[in-house]
């Protein structure tokens, strides 16, 4: 991402956007002055960290090309230039760069990894597919990546596309390491690059040197990335600019109360609030959420940062009712709101929403439990129609002599499955269950302890 487009941007938005502000207090947001980088996780216009934010008057970049909203898919990562209230706001610039696009050269089901141009592609249950998926995916095959870096050539990918166009080039994003300045090359992961025959580095006027993120396009020559163009990726911002971004932690200063996210430094002080974790919790690879304002010195001073938890508890079924924020599936009533991640994956509806699901459609859901026996969707996709129902949560109560387990407020009968398993069986064991839904009781046909 150039610094000049976020400059340019910011000043649009500071005249064109002061309506979104709401009643914010910060120089930052008096100035208008906001950037939110995260993950799409829906549309209408475009939904990301929980913000709404209008779309009407947006200028799209697309892998450094002018580019429309119908370009941008749901678990893509965007950085966007506007202004918010924390709820709902308006963007002047949307910006989409990929992490890494070109060819699959290894696949680990075991781990949910591939490999792509000696990047380590991390995927999880939160990673959305597109055209494919981790069970189909090929050695040889061509995909397109969105996420975050982890460091070390690690990328947490929240979107993996399939790739059809042949002749687009290799493109890569990271950080440089190894730089041999005497014969051109330099590292990203394991991949490496040579810059022999690029013209003219795009750097902004600095020097290519290790640590230095950099865009990388060009195509393969055995193993060697040849580099056609690069470009450096600043992680620069103006002062006084409010940013709010996700990622993973790469490095952890612990002696000066500061991490690395996303190329940036991020510092915090006795003020800041953290949520669902506490300061020892930071450690490298570990997702959070942070908010603040850029300093003098361009390092981000935190005024919250929330860590992200990755969802355990897993549902499918078919919809038995909906209200504006809420769905019920198996006579459980999960909460959905502007983080929740939603996607069609039946009729591929770009725009889909909440609102369109309707009582018969089947649905795959992440969710996690707010309070004692409240649910939120992490992730909603509608999938196609299917009588099968599964269900993987904790136990939270077990009557061995009654042969019933109780999952989700759900009491089950059990009493056909493993006695053995069933003894083993724990308050707090993770459980997967398959089964069948008759509209008021699920009927267990297997049951297996996850571990």
């Amino acid at each position: 991402m150039k610094k000049h487009l976020l400059s340019v941007a910011v000043c649009l938005a500071g005249t064109l956007l002061v309506t979104a502000c709401g009643g914010s207090s910060s120089s930052a947001k008096e100035n208008g002055k906001q950037v939110t980088r995260g993950v799409i996780d829906g549309f209408g216009s475009v939904i990301v960290n929980g913000v709404h934010f209008n779309s009407d008057r947006t200028q799209f970049t697309v892998d450094d090309r002018a580019g429309i909203q119908a370009d941008l898919r749901v678990g893509q990562v965007v950085t966007i230039v506007g202004n918010h209230n924390g709820a709902e706001g308006v963007a002047a610039e949307i910006i989409y760069d990929v992490s890494v696009e070109g060819t699959v050269t290894a696949i680990d089901s075991a781990s949910g990894t591939l490999t792509v141009l000696g990047q380590t592609v991390v995927t999880d249950a939160m990673t959305i597919f597109e055209g494919l998926d981790l069970a189909t995916l090929t050695v040889g095959q061509r995909v397109e990546v969105s996420g975050y870096s982890a460091g070390e050539g690690r990328i947490i990918a929240s979107f993996i596309a399939a790739d059809d166009a042949d002749q687009s080039p290799e493109e890569l994003t990271g950080v440089v390491a190894g730089l041999d300045s005497s014969a051109q090359t330099f590292l990203i992961g394991s991949q490496l690059i040579s810059y022999a025959s690029v013209a003219t580095l795009d750097l902004d006027g600095a020097t290519l040197s290790d640590g230095m993120q950099v865009e990388v396009e060009g195509t393969l020559d055995g193993d060697v990335l040849v580099a056609s163009e690069i470009e450096a990726e600043d992680s620069d911002f103006e002062e006084d600019t409010e940013l709010e971004m996700s990622g993973a932690v790469t490095a952890v200063d612990v002696d000066n109360n500061q991490f690395v996210l996303n190329g940036m430094t991020v510092r915090f002080d006795s003020e800041t609030e953290f949520d669902d974790g506490d300061q020892s919790a930071l450690q490298a690879g570990v997702m959070v959420e942070v908010e603040g304002v850029v300093g003098t010195d361009g390092v981000l001073l935190a005024e919250e940062i929330e860590f992200e938890e990755a969802p355990e508890i897993e549902l499918e079924g078919m919809v038995q009712a909906t209200t504006e924020n809420t769905l019920t599936v198996m006579g459980i009533t999960i909460n959905a709101d502007l983080r929740t991640r939603v996607r069609d994956d039946r009729d591929d509806e770009v725009y889909f929403n909440l609102s369109m699901l309707q009582p018969g459609d089947h649905v795959e859901l992440l969710l996690e439990e707010t309070t004692a026996g409240q649910y939120r969707a992490q992730l909603l996709e509608r999938v196609d129609a299917s009588n099968k129902v599964e269900l993987k949560a904790p136990v939270s109560a077990i009557d061995l002599s009654a042969g019933t387990v109780v999952l989700l407020g759900l009491t089950l009968d059990v009493s056909a499955q493993d006695p053995s398993m069933l003894s083993s069986l724990v308050s707090g064991s993770m459980v997967e269950i398959e089964g069948s839904f008759d509209g008021q009781v699920l009927i267990v046909q297997s049951m297996e302890i996850d571990d």
